[in-house]
């Protein structure tokens, strides 16, 4: 059986995920982290300019909890508007993009699950 593990952010390098702008982001599980199988968990800080610009995950269910800052997320074309303590909801293989309203950093953390094969 796998321990558990804590995993410090601010001991962790951050990159600039593919099709984004102006972000950060820490990978704190996934296979390589901790040797997650089906789940990956990351934060992320968008900051103002920046932008997630439209993707998909095919067979994975994603999300994303906004911890500050305010953002415009599409998803399947559909637009909203979402703030601190909200959650958006990425059906897997959904197209979807996310991006910061105003000045200040956008900081989510990003979730993804996949179904085991």
């Amino acid at each position: 059986m796998d321990k558990g593990k804590v995993i410090k952010v601010a001991e962790l390098e951050s990159f600039m995920p593919p099709a984004h702008t102006n972000t950060d982001a820490w990978i704190i599980i996934n296979k390589d982290t901790v040797g997650a199988k089906l789940t990956s968990f990351s934060l992320t800080e968008i900051r103002p300019g920046g932008e997630a610009e439209e993707t998909t995950h095919p067979g994975a269910e994603h999300g994303l909890f906004i911890l500050s800052g305010i953002g415009e997320a599409v998803v399947q074309g559909e637009k909203f508007i979402v703030h601190p303590y909200e959650c958006i909801w990425v059906p897997p293989g959904a197209k979807h993009s996310l991006k910061p309203i105003g000045n200040q950093t956008l900081r989510a953390l990003v979730f993804s699950v996949k179904p085991e094969e």
